[in-house]
């Protein structure tokens, strides 16, 4: 009778423990605004951290200056009684995924009224999460344009951009005329770009066509949309919840029996059954962490290889304005606001390093603190006003502070928080146009970057950001440890 009672107590730990963790969450969304044309169907990205079943929470998503929600799930069902009346019939939520936790919006038919910022708030009883979702609707227009003393233009404007687009000039017999043209750019209040371009006609003129396209490849524009997965059935929530609550207790019994039988330690298997426990609560990262603990470190030959292309980096005071840097440029704190000169070199939330790479491979290791972003950036990036560290904008950079640990990708892609360095390794290659980061600590490999978008004569810099005001980020040599086969053992400096 002894050990079935055990069982009970552990499976009564176990729907405790899923209880306590359904009521604690996170709601993330993109790294970078949604972008989508007139007339188009868009998807508002919105998911749970964990990804705990969202089915009887609250979701609403709502629209900047509106108090009507644009969409309300509440009670396992919607509510388009109180629905904004400009979005009914073109909102919709992914029912069969809120089970895992996506509780993204599909929006269809978009309208140029529709461009703002949306706001996905999520509710239980004891608790609740938001976040802000840019959606941006871009178009194109061309109109007549006197700027006077007799001449005539055609103004070709798009607004909703970033970077910024390439505007094409054709005339009547398809002919590129874009070279008579000249450009301005303008920037919002959120880092939207809106670009005019003015090109000079006369009476007899035939020009008749603008194009604004994208300078980024059209994939980097999809990837942003996050829908790949969201239109795949899968199987259902509570069929899976039933097979692995079932497994675990059986495999849970019979550990335990066995377990008693031998009256070994009652810790080993407490500790065992959490595994089981983050199972049943279908925790996102415990895989990826699993897999990381037994991912192999660097053999030494790979890690004395990376370690050879060791550069000498120091931080550049020309480029910073809030932070405190030491004499030596080797580290950096965050500060108060400054009262430096804005010059054209200064970046209003980076530091970039003195150094800076055209060709070649170069590494170099980062001690760091409780806040920071580390990575590199090209040097036509922009410095100045809002900035979205994302490949797109033309940074490529980690995110970590005590609860969080992510790859700023665009969507942010969530890396497992027992991979968070104290140490962190940086290598560049240039010729590859990739960037890689490593764990110094046990010589394994973080997340690598490809496909870096830089031109021939961009110069690619380290670049440092930290908001901990007690802590310094210290540029150190790379460790050289000569020992193998315990890696944890690796000098951190």
């Amino acid at each position: 009778m002894l050990p079935i009672r055990m069982v009970l107590c552990v499976n009564l730990l176990l729907l405790l423990f899923s209880v306590s963790r359904s009521e604690k969450f996170q709601v993330h969304g993109p790294a970078a605004p949604v972008v989508v044309s007139p007339s188009e169907d868009s998807v508002l990205p919105c998911y749970l951290s964990p990804d705990i079943n969202a089915e009887d929470l609250q979701i609403r998503w709502s629209f900047e200056g509106s108090a009507a929600p644009v969409c309300l799930y509440q009670n396992r069902r919607y509510h388009s009684d109180t629905q904004n009346p400009d979005y009914r019939g073109r909102t919709e939520l992914f029912l069969e995924q809120l089970p895992r936790g996506n509780v993204s919006l599909k929006l269809t038919d978009v309208k140029l009224s529709d461009h703002g910022q949306y706001k996905c708030l999520v509710e239980s009883v004891k608790h609740y999460g938001d976040t802000l979702i840019d959606l941006v609707v871009r178009t194109v227009s061309v109109s007549l344009h006197s700027p006077g003393g007799g001449q005539t233009q055609l103004l070709c404007r798009s607004e909703g951009w970033f970077p910024s687009p390439a505007v094409i000039w054709t005339d009547r017999d398809g002919h590129d005329v874009t070279s008579l043209s000249s450009t301005t750019v303008e920037r919002d209040s959120q880092g939207h770009l809106s670009v005019s371009n003015y090109i000079p006609v006369q009476q007899e003129s035939n020009i008749f066509s603008c194009l604004v396209r994208s300078t980024q490849p059209k994939g980097d524009w999809e990837s942003q949309i996050h829908i790949s997965r969201d239109f795949f059935p899968g199987p259902s929530g509570w069929m899976v919840a039933l097979c692995v609550t079932a497994a675990v207790i059986v495999v849970a019994s019979v550990l335990l029996v066995i377990q008693w039988k031998r009256m070994d330690n009652l810790d080993t298997l407490l500790e065992s059954e959490l595994c089981y426990i983050n199972a049943l609560n279908g925790i996102p990262l415990i895989k990826a962490e699993i897999d990381a603990v037994k991912q192999a470190p660097l053999l030494k030959s790979q890690w004395q290889l990376l370690c050879s292309a060791a550069a000498d980096v120091t931080l550049d005071p020309d480029t910073a304005r809030y932070f405190t840097l030491s004499e030596n440029g080797k580290r950096v704190r965050s500060a108060e606001v400054t009262k430096l000169p804005n010059s054209p070199l200064r970046f209003n939330s980076c530091v970039l390093s003195r150094e800076g790479f055209t060709s070649g491979r170069h590494y170099w290791d980062v001690e760091v603190n409780d806040r920071w972003i580390i990575g590199v950036t090209r040097a036509s990036a922009e410095r100045k006003g809002l900035i979205i560290i994302s490949p797109c904008w033309g940074y490529w950079c980690l995110y970590s502070d005590s609860s969080a640990f992510f790859a700023l990708t665009d969507p942010e892609t969530r890396l497992p928080l027992n991979l968070q360095p104290r140490r962190v390794g940086v290598c560049v290659d240039i010729e590859e146009k990739k960037v890689s980061f490593y764990t110094v600590e046990s010589r394994t490999h973080i997340y690598t970057f490809t496909d870096m978008e830089f031109s021939e004569l961009d110069k690619i810099y380290p670049v440092f950001w930290t908001h901990d005001k007690f802590n310094d980020l210290v540029l150190q040599p790379p460790s050289r440890s000569e020992d193998e086969t315990h890696p944890l053992l690796i000098s951190t400096g």
